[in-house]
């Protein structure tokens, strides 16, 4: 099961529209993390099999979680505010455990991220639009996830859709 994961655009459709165009049939799933601040009904918007709300998408109708099993692989989203993900995943990752999640996809951060945490991949994208941190350089990021049976595989992207070589993972599951 592959999963496009894309947070933080800001008003910024293009670049949604763009990489939902050139993605959509090489995942089973597209999922954005928040601060879109573009409505559900926007095109660029409807291309997501499941977008929350973020805390700049006031009053859009956007659910503040969500939960989706694709092929058998749970994944849950959020964007991050609610759980304190600027100080700390511990809020986050016991809501993942709430959930049963083999994966766990937040943003808010700005800051692309990855790790393994009692068995849920935890992972933040980056922002698309307004990239944060260490990885600022790059112009803006999302991700891909390859749940595989035995591994995670995550790979990130640039706004071109061109992979970031140092920023390939695995991750025993």
């Amino acid at each position: 099961m592959k999963a496009l994961i894309i947070s933080d655009n800001h008003r910024e459709e293009d670049i949604l529209t763009q990489i939902g165009q050139r993605w959509a049939n090489q995942v089973d799933v597209m999922i954005h993390c928040g601060d879109s601040e573009l409505a559900p009904t926007q095109p660029a918007m409807k291309q997501f099999d499941l977008a929350v709300a973020g805390n700049n998408d006031w009053g859009l109708d956007y659910p503040n979680d969500g939960l989706l099993i694709a092929n058998g692989v749970r994944i849950f989203a959020t964007h991050g505010h609610r759980y304190g993900v600027n100080s700390s995943l511990t809020r986050l990752m016991l809501k993942g455990e709430e959930e049963r999640a083999d994966i766990v996809c937040y943003g808010h951060t700005h800051q692309l991220a990855v790790t393994v945490e009692k068995g849920m991949l935890m992972i933040n994208p980056g922002s698309i639009s307004l990239p944060r941190g260490q990885f600022a350089r790059i112009g803006g990021t999302f991700a891909v996830v390859d749940a595989q049976t035995n591994k995670f595989v995550v790979d990130y992207y640039d706004r071109q859709s061109q992979p970031v070589e140092q920023l390939h993972f695995e991750f025993k599951r």
